[in-house]
């Protein structure tokens, strides 16, 4: 709902600051009320719209001093061109694969055969099979005493 001062006839306030009580936004019929005479009515970038066609216009000056610049007075104009494309870089020379390597490595001496290690007691029967013929066993509490 529009509000109304007198002292702006043709204006017709749409929004003003509920404290201070300046204009913020609002139409207009024609071109607005500017100079020293409506100090203290508008506030500072406020906006009226021209009812009668001309565009939007913005409280440039001050709020002692209101002046108006025209904003939007017009459709806005098509973007630009896009500009062109910069140019792309080329990729290195990548070098030949080497050649594969067919030597073989030098296989080394075979080394010498170890000794033979220590051949223990023979603890298994208790009976010797070298090469003597076991002729008796001797046994004196479950233990072999003597083998002839």
């Amino acid at each position: 709902m529009s509000n109304f001062n007198p002292n702006i006839p043709t204006v017709s306030i749409e929004q003003a600051d509920p404290v201070t009580g300046l204009v913020s936004f609002g139409t207009v019929q024609g071109t607005p009320p500017a100079g020293a005479g409506y100090a203290g009515i508008f506030g500072l970038e406020c906006l009226l719209q021209d009812v009668e066609g001309s565009g939007t216009y913005q409280n440039t000056g001050s709020v002692a001093v209101p002046a108006w610049s025209l904003i939007g007075s017009g459709a806005a104009g098509s973007t630009g061109p896009t500009g062109p494309r910069g140019a792309t870089g080329y990729t290195g020379y990548t070098g030949p694969q080497g050649a594969a390597s067919t030597v073989t490595g030098y296989t080394g001496p075979q080394g010498a055969t170890g000794f033979t290690g220590y051949t223990g007691a023979n603890i298994g029967s208790g009976i010797n099979f070298g090469p003597a013929a076991v002729n008796s066993i001797t046994v004196v509490n479950g233990i072999i005493t003597a083998i002839s």
